[in-house]
């Protein structure tokens, strides 16, 4: 009998005899047993056995119960049958998740193909009516977006990656899931769709960077000693750890570097005048500037900065000697010349263009 059948379905026709007469052959029947039947006489000397109770085939898929059959004569006599209800499946129950949400984490970079979760649901129902099979059914990005990035293994459950994750395009998405049976109509319900949310871990795959490798800073020779020049900052799309998480400075005496917190927690990297400057001595400064991020291993970043030093009219013109000594004949004519004394300016440009008086 399915386990839909209405309440007073009969199940099972009986027909009693008893040859004796008068109250000998006066028959009745009963159950004996725990089970949601119920026994009525019928005409002709039969008896119907219903349902009484609405059935459950995955509370009990069998009941089992005696009629027993007494006549009236003293002593009485009786007789028995067993009859067996074998309750047959109807798809009434839609599949359930064994958890309410299900979470994962997946390291970027991954291989296609890689395991992300498995998910499980169950149906009470037997048979086809209790198979399960799993589908897309959406998420952050709905089905066509989630598709792109995981696929669902119909009869299993798992989640497996369609290509290799990349964190620092995605670093989380949710997939939805449906469950469905395999009655016919299948059953599923809104009961059975879950959001799964995958987390892509980073994995330190980027070196810190600069927009530019090549920078040029220009400072005058008169420049005090202490002076800070703002540098331009790194980036680096790792997170965590894997972000940068420090500056070095190399190349020249004259040179340190200072490092400033800004509003959001990312850091400043400056430019600080150590020793004072001479372009008389050295018109050009190279040095490098490394990020490095804070990875096992860690890796950097390099940027070239270049220090043009600027004259500063800080020399006077020198003669070539300090003293001259000239002898001369009386007869020289007017406007011959008598001696060179030539000066020299260690400035350039106009600061080093000498003028005599």
């Amino acid at each position: 009998v399915p386990e839909d059948a209405p309440v007073g379905t009969v199940v099972a026709l009986l027909n009693v005899e008893d040859p004796d007469s008068g109250e000998n052959g006066q028959v009745s029947c009963e159950l004996s047993g725990e089970a949601p039947l119920s026994i009525v006489a019928s005409s002709g000397g039969s008896y119907k056995v219903m349902t009484a109770s609405a059935l459950d085939r995955e509370q009990a898929s069998e009941h089992r119960v005696t009629v027993v059959a007494r006549d009236r004569g003293r002593p009485s006599l009786s007789s028995s049958t067993e009859v067996v209800l074998e309750v047959s499946d109807v798809n009434d129950n839609a599949p359930v998740f064994e958890e309410a949400e299900y979470s994962a984490y997946v390291a970027e970079n991954n291989a296609a193909g890689a395991l992300v979760v498995r998910v499980q649901a169950r149906d009470a129902d037997a048979g086809a009516n209790g198979r399960v099979s799993y589908w897309l059914a959406g998420g952050s990005a709905g089905a066509a977006g989630a598709a792109a990035l995981v696929s669902v293994e119909a009869r299993s459950g798992a989640l497996y990656a369609q290509r290799s994750l990349d964190y620092e395009q995605c670093r989380e998405f949710a997939v939805a899931v449906r469950a469905q049976d395999g009655g016919s109509p299948a059953r599923s319900s809104t009961a059975t769709f879950y959001e799964i949310e995958v987390a892509i871990t980073d994995i330190n795959d980027n070196a810190p960077s600069f927009k530019e490798i090549d920078l040029e800073q220009k400072m005058s020779e008169m420049t005090a000693p202490g002076s800070r020049f703002p540098l331009p900052e790194a980036h680096d799309p790792d997170s965590g750890r894997n972000s940068l998480q420090s500056y070095e400075l190399s190349g020249d005496e004259h040179f340190s570097l200072a490092v400033q917190a800004g509003p959001g927690g990312d850091q400043r990297p400056e430019l600080v005048l150590a020793k004072a400057l001479d372009r008389e001595e050295a018109a050009f400064h190279e040095l490098v500037l490394r990020a490095i991020d804070g990875g096992d291993p860690a890796r950097t970043g390099t940027a070239r900065i270049r220090v043009t030093v600027l004259d500063a009219n800080d020399n006077a013109p020198v003669f070539s000697q300090a003293e001259y000594t000239v002898r001369v004949p009386e007869d020289l004519p007017v406007g011959s010349t008598v001696i060179t004394v030539p000066a020299t300016d260690a400035d350039e440009g106009l600061n080093g263009h000498v003028k005599y008086s």
